[in-house]
Protein backbone atom coordinates (compact mmCIF):
# COMPACT_ATOMS: atom_id res chain seq x y z
CA UNK A 1 0.00 0.00 0.00
CA UNK A 2 0.98 3.51 -0.25
CA UNK A 3 2.85 5.47 2.81
CA UNK A 4 -0.03 7.29 3.22
CA UNK A 5 -2.85 5.73 5.05
CA UNK A 6 -5.47 7.57 3.18
CA UNK A 7 -4.36 6.94 -0.44
CA UNK A 8 -3.76 3.58 -2.78
CA UNK A 9 -1.69 3.43 -5.60
CA UNK A 10 -2.86 2.09 -8.77
CA UNK A 11 -1.34 -1.17 -8.43
CA UNK A 12 -2.83 -1.83 -4.93
CA UNK A 13 -6.67 -0.47 -6.43
CA UNK A 14 -5.76 -3.45 -8.85
CA UNK A 15 -4.72 -5.69 -6.42
CA UNK A 16 -8.02 -4.69 -4.57
CA UNK A 17 -10.28 -4.87 -7.27
CA UNK A 18 -8.76 -8.27 -9.18
CA UNK A 19 -7.97 -6.09 -12.18
CA UNK A 20 -5.13 -5.43 -14.25
CA UNK A 21 -2.84 -1.72 -13.93
CA UNK A 22 -3.71 -1.20 -17.22
CA UNK A 23 -7.64 -1.14 -16.82
CA UNK A 24 -7.33 1.13 -13.49
CA UNK A 25 -5.03 3.29 -15.40
CA UNK A 26 -8.08 3.46 -18.03
CA UNK A 27 -10.72 4.10 -15.41
CA UNK A 28 -8.67 7.24 -13.92
CA UNK A 29 -7.96 8.52 -17.49
CA UNK A 30 -11.53 8.27 -18.09
CA UNK A 31 -12.76 10.33 -14.57
CA UNK A 32 -14.90 6.75 -13.52
CA UNK A 33 -11.98 6.88 -10.92
CA UNK A 34 -11.23 9.97 -8.86
CA UNK A 35 -7.47 10.40 -7.49
CA UNK A 36 -4.76 12.67 -8.17
CA UNK A 37 -0.98 12.18 -10.44
CA UNK A 38 2.02 13.10 -8.05
CA UNK A 39 3.71 15.88 -9.37
CA UNK A 40 6.71 15.46 -12.02
CA UNK A 41 5.45 11.89 -12.40
CA UNK A 42 3.33 9.42 -14.04
CA UNK A 43 2.31 7.98 -10.75
CA UNK A 44 -1.56 8.31 -9.61
CA UNK A 45 -3.06 8.01 -6.18
CA UNK A 46 -6.64 7.30 -5.29
CA UNK A 47 -8.28 7.75 -1.99
CA UNK A 48 -9.49 4.84 -0.11
CA UNK A 49 -13.23 7.12 0.22
CA UNK A 50 -12.61 7.55 -3.68
CA UNK A 51 -12.49 3.98 -4.21
CA UNK A 52 -15.10 2.81 -2.10
CA UNK A 53 -17.72 5.06 -4.09
CA UNK A 54 -16.37 3.39 -6.87
CA UNK A 55 -16.33 0.10 -5.74
CA UNK A 56 -19.92 0.71 -4.42
CA UNK A 57 -21.13 1.99 -7.57
CA UNK A 58 -19.95 -0.57 -9.97
CA UNK A 59 -20.88 -3.41 -7.54
CA UNK A 60 -17.58 -4.51 -7.20
CA UNK A 61 -16.90 -6.90 -3.91
CA UNK A 62 -14.79 -5.85 -1.24
CA UNK A 63 -12.20 -8.21 -0.03
CA UNK A 64 -11.85 -9.15 3.75
CA UNK A 65 -8.39 -8.24 3.57
CA UNK A 66 -9.09 -4.65 3.68
CA UNK A 67 -10.79 -3.48 6.93
CA UNK A 68 -10.39 0.47 5.85
CA UNK A 69 -12.16 -0.16 2.57
CA UNK A 70 -14.77 -2.01 4.61
CA UNK A 71 -14.72 1.19 6.94
CA UNK A 72 -14.82 3.94 3.76
CA UNK A 73 -18.05 1.87 2.33
CA UNK A 74 -19.79 2.11 5.62
CA UNK A 75 -19.50 5.38 5.96
CA UNK A 76 -20.43 6.35 2.90
CA UNK A 77 -23.66 8.61 2.68
CA UNK A 78 -26.76 6.65 2.41
CA UNK A 79 -28.57 7.39 -0.86
CA UNK A 80 -32.30 9.23 -0.57
CA UNK A 81 -35.20 8.14 -2.05
CA UNK A 82 -36.70 10.65 -4.54
CA UNK A 83 -40.31 11.01 -4.28
CA UNK A 84 -41.69 13.08 -7.15
CA UNK A 85 -44.75 15.13 -5.94
CA UNK A 86 -45.29 13.52 -2.60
Amino acid sequence: MAKANNVLTTGDVAKICTVSVGTVYKWFDKALLAGYRIPGSRDRRIPIAELARFMAVNKIPIPESCPALKTAVRDLPKRRRRTYGR
